[in-house]
């Protein structure tokens, strides 16, 4: 049964209003005694089922299944909670001694004196219309709470979407900058390899000019003639020269390891240092991550907590709905049961009347025909009885048809047109009450009030709709907001940081460079002086020299920057020119264009180097600014979007206002129509039937005049036929006002137990979808986060197989060039051992 539109409800509240009056009626004349016969009776028989109800089930601890356990406990406890029930309700006083004092006192009353009924339709007219106005107010108020918390669910759901974008976002930039930041890394090592190799090849082909140097000095030594006496003279230079070549190639091979090892451990302290800074990195990048993740773990609870508070007392509030609209509904088919008995009592009251009046004409009939009444004492008494049930007659059908008019109201202005043009004929025909057009009218009006108050209501909500939304948003947004603002502060932080280690990090490369460039200008100088100064001055100037260079080589050692391997190279060639000066004058000159050419090799090496950096420079700028521009595109499309879809919401709040404009017209239209029926239908017709109703009034009254007379003659017969006739008719109502009592109890209580079962199953079934949707949802995030921790696994995985191949094969590919530079070594110093021992003599023999 379906009570949730205003005119059932308006229709429920009337006919409740009536029906609790026509009750009180009738109980001041008739239900007394079978109240309280019945009070008792069920008394006895409450306590007997709750006896019965309390004895524990004997198939208790027959069921096995958790499922067929929990449905006899829900039965049981649905069988207990109706027995409190009717046990409250049983125990409840129906009415009081001093209530039937009371009623008798009124009814007694009521016999002298009777009640003007147009006070009490407008009164409750009047009620009914307050009430009505009530309604209207409580279901304008839910519907703007049920607005209002779809409004915040929805804004919730976007800015979780939101939140999600943005961290996916996040995470595919902090990719790409590890992925620009590896490929930088790997071009400084291939550039490092190069300048390597290219100083590689420069030593092999200065170590071939000086063995070519070499074996031309010795190849002339041996074509010179010499003469006897200078010969030993000339093997003992030989000898020393030898000593002396043999003690610097020592010299040089022990440099040459040195500083292999030296450049190893510098290159080893560079990787390290890269490691470590991108070590550092991650680790803050991943704590940054965890703090982020933490937050928006902890915001999403705080969150939660809050839903679930919201929906729990939504659902409180829901569940108390439910239960005042159920009590209302019970509420008013009792009113409607109380109703159809009281119209059946009076029907059968009407016919037992109608029965007696019938057998006391039959009785003054005959006694007429026996002659003991006169013929006018008997004619008047035949016509005043008559007259008197027709009195009853037209009384008790106004009474019914007032209530079936009450019950029969139509529900919308358009249907009460149709059945008022309909049963026209059959309400002329039909006796009516006292001033019926008044309520009937007041009626119109309170419909037509109703329907423009719904429809201005109607409007309302959509203009407060529309200027809520606007008003509520900064507040649903502010929260997020601060949290993004707070993030793109940080990220613009780190970013700084990044940027200012970057220029610091250049500008010690740059310091370094200039350094070392300085460095090597000196000893190139300090060369070229000690070329250009006598013999005997050279070797106390290189001695100094030497003491300065490895000063130097010592401090470069402490020092976490690589001085590079040429001071190292100029002093060897600064010594080995030393201790060639007093041989040839060529060498010299030799040694001179070697520095010239190094030094112009050096510039164009720094120019190179120099160029390089300069267009890292550029290029660093062009990305820069590439990734700049797309990210002002992306800007652009987003307001672009932004603003078409402003552009669609306006157009359908303007489609929207035409459709309200255009249902507005018609309602207008359609009430002028109204008012027109209203007034030809309920304005005429009504009056006539009013003038019509006075002219039957006059004649009750005089028909009331007569019996009044009459009563006069014939008080003691009548009072002694009319205490008779109450008793018979109190035990006729006793008899089946109990029967009906117990009939609709019995009714009440089934249609209670099958909605209860199914309020408890409609509870159930939303519990479990509740919790398979919430289950489903963590599942799927779960499902999420292992995927996602998956794909980096093995990404980390395929880096590190990657690192240690390369590792390996840049072992391999260094294993033969150094195998085959120890090989050359070892044949150096054979070819070394052969001559010593073909220059010196054999002391043994």
């Amino acid at each position: 049964m379906n009570l949730e539109t205003k005119e059932q409800l308006q229709d429920h509240d009337e006919a409740y209003a009536e029906a609790q009056e026509l009750l009180n009626d009738w109980m001041n004349s008739k239900l007394r005694l079978e109240l309280e016969c019945d009070q008792e009776e069920n008394v006895g028989d409450a306590a007997a089922d709750s006896t019965s109800a309390e004895e524990p089930p004997a198939g208790f601890l027959k069921y096995e299944r958790f499922d067929d356990l929990c449905g006899y406990l829900e039965q049981e406890m649905e069988s207990t909670t109706v027995q409190d029930f009717l046990q409250n309700l049983l125990q409840n006083e129906v009415v009081s001694c001093g209530i039937l004092q009371d009623l008798r006192t009124e009814e007694i009353k009521e016999k002298k004196k009777t009640r003007d009924p147009r006070i009490t339709m407008e009164l409750r007219h009047k009620q009914v219309k307050e009430n009505c106005l009530r309604r209207q107010k409580e279901l304008e108020l839910q519907r703007r709470e049920k607005i209002l918390k779809k409004l915040a669910l929805v804004e919730a759901k976007q800015r979780v979407q939101e939140e999600n974008k943005r961290q996916a976002l996040e995470a595919r930039k902090e990719e790409e900058a590890l992925q620009r930041e590896m490929v930088k890394l790997r071009k400084e090592m291939a550039e490092k390899r190069h300048i390597m190799g290219e100083a590689r090849k420069i030593e092999r082909k200065r170590q071939e000019l000086e063995k070519a140097q070499k074996l031309a000095a010795v190849g002339l030594s041996h074509t010179t003639p010499i003469p006897r006496e200078q010969e030993k003279e000339e093997k003992q230079r030989r000898l020393q020269e030898l000593l002396s070549k043999i003690h610097s190639e020592n010299q040089r091979c022990l440099q040459q390891h040195f500083s292999a090892w030296y450049k190893l451990i510098l290159d080893h302290r560079i990787k390290m240092g890269k490691a470590r800074a991108l070590a550092d990195w991650k680790c803050q990048q991943k704590a940054l991550r965890a703090w982020r993740d933490y937050t928006w773990f902890q915001k999403l609870e705080q969150e939660t907590q809050q839903l679930e508070t919201h929906l729990r007392d939504q659902n409180r509030k829901k569940m108390l709905a439910i239960e005042h609209n159920r009590k209302r509904v019970l509420r008013c088919c009792f009113t409607e049961w109380q109703l159809w008995s009281r119209a059946e009592a009076e029907k059968r009251e009407l016919q037992l009347k109608q029965e007696e009046t019938r057998k006391k004409m039959v009785q003054l009939l005959e006694a007429a025909s026996a002659g003991k009444l006169d013929t006018d004492g008997s004619w008047d008494v035949s016509r005043t009885r008559m007259k008197k049930v027709t009195l009853d007659q037209p009384v008790r059908q106004e009474e019914v048809t007032e209530t079936s008019l009450f019950l029969a109201e139509p529900n919308n202005p358009v249907e009460s047109h149709c059945q008022d043009a309909r049963h026209a004929p059959s309400l002329r025909s039909c006796k009516k009450p006292k001033y019926a057009w008044q309520g009937a009218l007041q009626h119109a009006a309170g419909n037509s009030q109703d329907h423009t108050e719904s429809s201005n209501q109607t409007l309302a909500p959509v203009q407060w709709f529309g200027t809520s939304d606007k008003k509520m948003a900064p507040a649903f947004r502010s929260h997020f907001e601060h949290r993004h603002a707070f993030q793109q502060q940080l990220i613009e932080e780190q970013k700084r940081q990044l940027q200012e280690q970057r220029e610091m990090i250049l500008e010690l490369q740059e310091n370094e460079r200039l350094r070392r460039a300085k460095q090597e200008a000196e000893q190139a100088t300090a060369a070229t002086m000690a070329l250009n100064n006598p013999v005997p001055k050279t070797k106390e100037k290189m001695l100094k020299r030497g003491d300065q260079s490895s000063c130097k080589s010592m401090s470069s050692l402490s020092s976490p920057v690589s001085l590079g391997p040429e001071s190292t190279k100029t002093v060897t060639q600064s010594r080995r020119n030393s201790n060639l000066l007093p041989s040839a004058h060529p060498i010299l000159k030799a040694m001179e264009e070697r520095a010239i050419h190094r030094a112009e090799r050096r510039r164009e090496l720094e120019e190179i180097k120099r160029k390089r950096e300069e267009e890292k420079l550029v290029q660093l700028k062009a990305e820069e600014e590439e990734h700049q521009r797309k990210e002002a595109a992306e800007k652009e499309a987003q307001l672009e979007k932004r603003r078409e879809e402003r552009r669609q919401q306006k157009l359908k709040e303007l489609e929207k206002q035409r459709r309200l404009e255009r249902e507005r017209q018609l309602m207008a239209k359609a009430r002028d129509h109204y008012e027109k029926v209203l007034l030809r239908k309920q304005g005429l017709e009504p009056w006539k039937r009013l003038r019509e109703q006075a002219k039957e009034n006059m004649a009750v009254a005089q028909n009331h005049h007569c019996l009044g007379l009459q009563r006069k003659c014939l008080l003691a017969w009548f009072q002694h036929v009319q205490e008779s006739l109450v008793e018979k008719m109190a035990r006729a109502e006793e008899f089946s006002s109990r029967i009906l009592l117990r009939r609709g109890f019995r009714s009440w209580l089934k249609y209670k137990d099958g909605f209860s079962a199914l309020e408890e199953r409609a509870s159930r079934l939303h519990a479990a979808s509740l919790k398979k949707k919430l289950f489903w949802a963590w599942f799927d995030l779960l499902n999420e986060e292992k995927s996602a921790l998956w794909e980096k696994q093995k990404i980390a995985a395929e880096h590190s197989d990657r690192r240690i191949t390369l590792t390996m094969f840049r072992a391999w590919r260094q294993y033969p060039a150094m195998m085959k530079e120890e090989r050359e070594k070892e044949a150096r110093r054979e070819q070394l051992r052969k001559r010593v021992a073909e220059i010196l003599p054999d002391f043994q023999k």
